[in-house]
């Protein structure tokens, strides 16, 4: 795999969820996750301005596979066309074997179990197919359902950061580490 290839991911079929490459007509879609107030308070994006800039900017990236040390795949229920979340691999470090995960689910489908079979599928596929052998997660200190999913996966709280200029909010992290075959 080339140092510069942008990735796209074939399609990973689970149970209740198939992982695929999104697609401009997942447009409207993805634009209703990325402004849904429930989760719009989790995403973290860097950059100068209003936060629709940069989302704007991470949309284009994840609907046309922009971004050649990410791999951005949509959460649809099985069989179907429905993107109900995204699931990520960021900040690839092809040398290290590494990579920062991510994921959102639309909060009419949290607790059915559908973000923790996406990253049981988006983590498997990163070590065999990826070559990643270490992925670290984060969430907001109060995010009990974001850790659950991660800890259903085998990832284990490594550290917490205190958020600068708040008393009580914090970030834990989640790391695991694999072994590729």
């Amino acid at each position: 795999m080339s140092t510069y290839q942008t990735l796209r991911i074939p399609t990973q079929y689970g149970t209740a969820v198939d992982l695929r490459s999104m697609v401009p007509e997942d447009a409207a879609a993805l634009r209703a996750l990325l402004s849904h107030p429930e989760l719009k308070k989790h995403i973290v994006m860097r950059g100068e301005g209003s936060q629709d800039a940069p989302a704007g900017k991470l949309m284009h990236r994840m609907l046309h596979a922009f971004d050649p040390c990410a791999l951005h795949a949509g959460i649809y229920r099985a069989g179907t066309s429905e993107l109900i979340g995204t699931v990520c691999l960021q900040c690839w470090n092809r040398r290290k074997g590494s990579a920062i995960l991510g994921y959102m689910m639309d909060p009419a489908w949290w607790g059915r179990g559908y973000a923790t079979e996406a990253v049981q599928l988006m983590l498997k596929y990163g070590s065999e197919e990826m070559g990643i052998t270490e992925v670290e997660g984060r969430c907001k200190g109060d995010n009990a359902g974001s850790e659950k999913v991660m800890i259903k996966n085998g990832m284990k709280l490594t550290r917490i950061i205190p958020v600068e200029g708040t008393l009580n909010d914090v970030i834990k992290v989640f790391k695991v580490v694999t072994q590729m075959k």
